[in-house]
């Protein structure tokens, strides 16, 4: 790996082949300046890749998912993401929408919930969105306590999953809802939480 000049203050370094890794310490978006700045830069290359036009309105909802023995195993990971967003495929076919992911503890609660928020771009509905940054700033996901995930809550969800998983969640960009026609409208597997679940798997 090549060493880099840093950016945004962060560490970065080429593999030789076209991929830079960006050496973030940020578990939140709001914990500093520069995670901010980082994450909103991740997202607007999102959004941009997107090829939406502005200004536009957008519509949102939030599915949650409460912890149990159950949820836990299947859907409070990664990959457990989209399964939830292919469970409301029906919504989605054919519209453009975002989804993004948010872990929150209750307050004094053992473990957290995952809500997964929807972003789908309407012709009439819903608020309207003059540029990349007015959404930035709708979409945005503000966590009031950046220290929930304490050792012992860390601790809990061991039995059921991998807590680095849900820990690396806070700070997903948004991801655009993408099909692949040729296959019945099989939803395909988002980019860059598909790039973290590799930093994160722990070995065997």
């Amino acid at each position: 790996m090549k060493k880099l000049k840093p950016l945004l203050g962060f560490g970065c370094k080429a593999d030789g082949q076209g991929l830079v890794s960006i050496d973030v310490d940020c578990q939140f978006p709001q914990e500093r300046d520069n995670c901010k700045m980082l994450y909103n830069r991740l997202e607007e290359l999102k959004i941009i890749d997107s090829m939406i036009e502005f200004p536009l309105r957008l519509i949102s909802w939030t599915i949650t998912i409460n912890p149990d023995k159950f949820t836990l195993m299947n859907y409070f990971k990664i990959d457990g993401i989209k399964k939830i967003v292919e469970e409301n495929k029906s919504k989605l076919i054919g519209k453009t929408t975002f989804i993004k992911p948010e872990v929150q503890y209750n307050k004094k609660a053992k473990y957290p919930n995952l809500h997964i928020h929807f972003f789908q771009v309407t012709d009439e509905e819903g608020i309207e969105i003059i540029d990349i940054q007015d959404m930035l700033e709708t979409c945005f996901i503000y966590y009031e306590n950046t220290k929930q995930f304490t050792k012992k809550r860390l601790s809990d969800l061991e039995e059921f999953v991998n807590p680095l998983e849900l820990q690396v969640m806070t700070f997903f960009p948004m991801e655009l809802v993408e099909f692949d026609i040729e296959n019945g409208e099989e939803i395909l597997d988002f980019p860059q939480q598909m790039r973290m679940l590799k930093s994160v798997e722990l070995p065997f």
